[in-house]
């Protein structure tokens, strides 16, 4: 019976981790939006891509937890508003690095500042240093047990 109850707890968890994501995930993009007319996917395809110096449309995928097909449309969108450019890898010619232009690198400086100010209210605020140094062990811990039972693209196809 004490199995049967922690697993009750675990599924209580999972639906918490869930809810609390799509809160901060809502209140972020809705000040994205509003200050910045910039939509939460983009500005995390622009961190990826500032963060790496240049990415793969893999790269970013695997960054942002998507799918290839996912990524490279954000990519696309990105680029036709102009804050992102495509330039054959010179490692290897038959891949592009997604770079990112002046106007997006100064605008994911802008909307950094914002995000920072949103989530030091909504979590810096709420839990304090310490509490924030754990939460974010155990949230890559969990993150990094999970990956390799995360589906691939091929089986998100079927």
């Amino acid at each position: 019976m004490e199995f049967l109850v922690a697993e009750a707890r675990l599924v209580e968890l999972f639906d918490q981790l869930v809810r609390v994501e799509i809160l901060l995930w809502n209140t972020v993009e809705r000040r994205l939006r509003d200050d910045h007319a910039l939509p939460l996917p983009w500005f995390e395809m622009m961190r990826v891509t500032d963060r790496l110096g240049g990415a793969r449309v893999r790269d970013i995928a695997e960054a942002m937890t998507i799918t290839e097909g996912g990524a490279s449309k954000v990519v696309d969108r990105v680029q036709a508003a102009g804050h992102a450019e495509r330039q054959r890898d010179p490692a290897d010619g038959r891949s592009h690095r997604i770079t990112l232009t002046r106007s997006g690198t100064r605008l994911l400086h802008a909307a950094t500042t914002t995000v920072e100010a949103e989530l030091a209210e909504r979590i810096g605020a709420v839990l304090g240093p310490g509490s924030v140094d754990r939460l974010e062990a155990t949230l890559r811990l969990l993150r990094s047990a999970n990956l390799s039972a995360a589906p691939t693209a091929e089986q998100e196809k079927e």
